[in-house]
């Protein structure tokens, strides 16, 4: 996609997804960048808008592996994570939070820094890629492969990754709703 594609597809998103809850990405991200740790509350938050009307039971699975988790560690991995620069060190953090693997991890990457990382999700996935890997959500080289990959394109046409997977997800969306 060129960027004007981009900005036609990011401009469809932004209109037709995230009804539910548009305010909640900028006030997480603002709450991030001035805190630079994320809540229990900020994650129960991005659970479920990371599974809004879709995938009910893994956001219900994920939020009850989170009741037995401090909010004290969270607030302490979120810290740290936010310290490197480093996708793979970040990744191993978040996953120390019991129901955080590599898609609520970039969303809590992509919330808190827009520029360089964006929602992994296979619909971005497969617009990027094509096929998804059968351990696409568990290697953390795939999401770091994502992200990569979307920072090439940003840095091809200036536009923020977020801006970017959000215009590759959305077009995959409809495209796989119209085959």
């Amino acid at each position: 996609m060129n960027k004007d594609e981009i900005l036609f597809w990011n401009d469809k998103y932004d209109k037709e997804e995230d009804l539910y809850n548009k305010g909640d990405e900028e006030e997480l991200r603002q709450k991030f960048q001035q805190n630079k740790y994320v809540t229990k509350n900020d994650l129960i938050r991005i659970v479920r808008w990371k599974f809004q009307g879709r995938l009910v039971g893994r956001q219900k699975r994920i939020l009850k592996f989170l009741e037995n988790v401090e909010g004290s560690f969270i607030e302490d991995v979120s810290k740290l994570a936010f310290k490197y620069n480093d996708d793979e060190t970040r990744l191993k953090l978040f996953s120390t939070i019991k129901g955080v693997g590599n898609a609520i991890a970039a969303v809590i990457l992509t919330f808190y820094d827009p520029q360089n990382y964006g929602v992994f999700d296979i619909h971005a996935w497969r617009g990027l890629f094509g096929k998804e890997p059968k351990d696409i959500f568990t290697s953390n080289k795939h999401t770091i492969e994502f992200f990569n990959k979307l920072r090439e394109i940003s840095a091809e046409t200036g536009l923020p990754c977020r801006i970017i997977e959000k215009a590759i997800f959305k077009k995959d969306l409809d495209e796989s709703k119209s085959n």
